[in-house]
């Protein structure tokens, strides 16, 4: 501090930073000892490098000394050393013994890809060491002939500048290169060359041929030598290398924690110093699927991943859809699911209720399997549920899922709609309750009044279940019990393209009323009915506003699309704001995979398989349940057949062989034990091309006498017979869905 005059004469202070005189020694200087000084006051400041001092206070006197404490560095958490900059010593991962198990798993598949490229190892370095051989003999005769002067004198001879230059230089090339060969340097490595050479005749001669491979380890060596330096100057980028790379079968090795932290710092990510922490070990399921669990430093969370997701697969050398990341228990931790194979590339699995012999509805209908294999089972009592997207990927035959667990189960009834009009749920009409084909005016009425008349039946249902003691309607809901003790069946409702009928009514001349009442109808239908047994399941190739409206579509609690052309025909089906959220049908291109839609979220889904001809088997086996039930009701039930005669006594023939299929000798065969006198066996000096002939011929008068004006027929066809062969004869599936039971 210093002092100035005033004008009056008056001395006044002026403050002067002396900082700005001193050196940066000094000032360092000074900035320790004011720190000591403080840390030795009560206040002390906490330092992690020089400590925090804590003095010893005594009631009647200050203690003169202090006590340091060390901070422990290993009482902090990840974070806490975080915030400090403090950097673990060993990583956690070097003494993991999962991470080294994992470690193991990719040294091996590294191994094990090598190997198997063994063979093009070896033809790779016999072709360096010819190349090596070349350039070693290229260079070795350049330098001992002095070469480069032969070449000088070539273009001193092509510039004519004289032919006393030309000789000076061939003098001076014989002079350079006996002078080169008198070097001790190649004296000596012509020596060591023949005594090499001599060793190994030597020892071929001693030994044999055994000992001569291992010996000459070092003459290939040194010409693969050669040939590698000349390829790796041909090529300065660095693009040569004896082993293949396994970057390009990553996606079949193991994922470590190493190749997640390389992902995680190639999409910047993660620092060149930040790692991940394995959690656990990786696990495999039956599928070939991986699982790993990791923590990620601080500052880098889940989400942050997920947004980058197909960043990130494709750093891992994946596509998008073989990965799913999943927040754990913190938001630093994350559990990454990897596909063993593209999802959905193979065929679609054969759907459970191929070989059901029955099935409730009650148990919910299996559907298909998401992209991790997992199997997905809809539960359709309590929700209904539409099909949408373009033709001829899929949706019908999606749709037949829901409805061949419907067939198999005997108290369920079958209600058809079909307004497309083709054949694709002929084989539904030999169990279905009530059926509707066609898109026409009289059609439509139908439809119309049968929505009537289930509002009826649902309002009819509500009665009688409030009726009902309380013990027996916990939450006013159909149960089992309750529908088979008050003869209230599950209802099954199908409508196929119901845009169409929606279209006829709008055409008409009160059109808009009518369709306005309609849509009403329906959605309480849907809204009320699913309580008391009711499930409709519809389909519209893309249901907008005007075709299928929103108060028919928003009361659909599950929702199924196929291949959309676009986004917003996506939506459409599977509702406003599912693309944005990442879940389209738009582009999906493949058949039988789809998007559904639910309550709890939507997934992609490859939906079970179930061929028309299964189906057709389904529906014959739902026909023969309904009827051992007596529950074949309504239209199915007034195509029945009188079984009698012929057709009686073939029935019992299947049934005595417990086979699908049967030749006309093996009927013919089973109908003689049934009635020897019958004349169908083998009579005395008959061939069997004579027997054959004459039992199929009686077989098929017989049968036609039996269907004459019903309208109906049954023909023979290829079979397999009793005996292992192929020839005519008829099908369990055919009499059955002949006779109607």
């Amino acid at each position: 501090m210093s002092t100035t005059e005033t004008e009056h004469g008056e001395r006044e202070a002026q403050l002067v930073d002396l900082a700005a005189f001193q050196d940066p020694e000094t000032l360092l200087r000074l900035g320790e000892l004011s720190r000591t000084a403080v840390q030795r006051t009560e206040n002390g400041v906490a330092d992690v490098f020089t400590g925090t001092v804590r003095l010893d206070k005594v009631e009647e006197a200050p203690a003169e000394a202090g006590t340091f404490e060390q901070l422990d560095e290993e009482g902090l958490d990840e974070d806490e050393r975080a915030s400090l900059g403090l950097r673990p010593i060993i990583p956690e991962t070097f003494l993991d013994a999962g991470v080294w198990r994992q470690r193991r798993a990719v040294w091996l598949n590294s191994s094990a890809f090598h190997a198997t490229r063994s063979p093009v190892y070896l033809w790779r370095f016999i072709k360096t060491s010819a190349i090596g051989a070349r350039v070693g003999a290229r260079d070795a005769w350049s330098y001992l002939f002095a070469t480069e002067y032969g070449e000088l004198a070539d273009k001193v001879r092509r510039a004519k500048a004289g032919a006393e230059h030309v000789a000076d230089l061939r003098a001076d090339r014989r002079k350079e290169a006996k002078a080169r060969r008198r070097e001790p340097v190649t004296v000596y490595a012509l020596t060591g060359c023949t005594s090499y050479a001599a060793a190994v005749i030597a020892l071929g001669e001693t030994w044999g041929l055994v000992l001569i491979a291992p010996a000459l380890i070092p003459f290939f060596g040194l010409l693969y030598f050669l040939g590698h330096r000349e390829l790796a100057r041909r090529a300065p980028d660095g693009t040569f290398a004896f082993l293949d790379s396994t970057a390009a079968a990553d996606h079949d090795g193991p994922v470590t924690d190493e190749r997640i932290t390389n992902a995680l710092r190639d999409i910047k990510l993660l620092t060149a110093e930040q790692t991940i922490k394995p959690l656990g070990l990786a696990t495999r399921d039956d599928l070939g699927n991986t699982t790993v669990a990791f923590k990620t430093p601080a500052g880098l969370v889940c989400k942050a991943i997920k947004n980058r997701a197909e960043q990130f697969a494709g750093a891992l050398g994946l596509s998008l859809e073989r990965i799913d990341l999943t927040q754990g228990e913190t938001p630093n931790d994350v559990i990454l699911w990897v596909a063993a194979t593209v999802p959905f590339s193979g065929d679609a699995p054969v759907s459970p209720l191929v070989d059901a012999e029955r099935w409730s509805i009650w148990d919910g209908v299996p559907f298909g399997s998401n992209r991790k294999g997992l199997r997905k089972t809809l539960q359709l009592l309590w929700s209904s549920m539409l099909f949408g997207g373009a033709q001829g990927y899929g949706k019908t035959s999606a749709m037949r899922v829901p409805a061949a667990a419907g067939a198999l189960d005997p108290q369920c009834r079958m209600l058809l709609a079909d307004f497309k009009g083709g054949a694709d749920w002929e084989e539904l009409e030999n169990i279905a309750h009530r059926v509707i084909i066609g898109a026409d005016p009289a059609s439509v009425d139908e439809f119309i009044e049968l929505v009537d008349e289930l509002i009826e039946e649902m309002d009819t249902r509500f009665a009688k279940i409030r009726r009902m003691p309380k013990a027996e309607r916990p939450d006013m809901r159909l149960t089992p019990a309750m529908a088979q003790a008050h003869g209230m069946p599950v209802l099954m409702f199908l409508i196929d393209e119901i845009q169409e009928a929606f279209g006829v009514v709008l055409a008409r001349k009160d059109g808009l009323k009518e369709f306005a009442a309609l849509v009403e109808k329906l959605a309480r239908l849907i809204r009320r009915g699913r309580a008391c047994g009711l499930i409709i399941v519809a389909a519209a190739q893309r249901p907008s506003a005007k075709s299928v409206p929103t108060d028919f579509r928003d009361v659909i609690l599950k929702r199924y699309s196929v291949h959309t052309v676009d986004d917003t025909s996506s939506d459409m089906i599977l509702g406003d704001g599912q693309a944005k959220r990442g879940h389209t049908a738009a582009g999906l291109g493949r058949i039988g995979v789809g998007i559904l839609a639910e309550e709890a979220g939507s997934e992609k889904l490859q939906v079970d398989l179930i061929t028309p001809q299964e189906f057709e088997v389904i529906c014959a086996r739902g026909r023969a349940l309904r009827i051992e039930a007596g529950t074949l009701t309504g239209y199915a039930a007034s195509g029945l057949l009188t079984v009698s005669g012929i057709l009686a006594q073939m029935r019992d023939a299947f049934e005595a062989a417990e086979a699908e299929e049967l030749g006309s000798t093996d009927i013919a065969r089973l109908l003689h034990k049934q009635d020897p006198a019958a004349d169908w066996g083998q009579r005395d000096g008959e061939s069997d091309k004579q027997w054959s002939s004459r039992v199929g011929a009686r077989l098929g008068r017989e049968i036609e006498q039996a269907l004459d004006g019903s309208g109906r027929t049954l023909d023979r066809v290829k079979v397999t017979t009793l005996a292992g062969t192929e020839g005519r004869g008829f099908r369990r599936t055919d009499l059955t869905l002949v006779l109607g039971a």
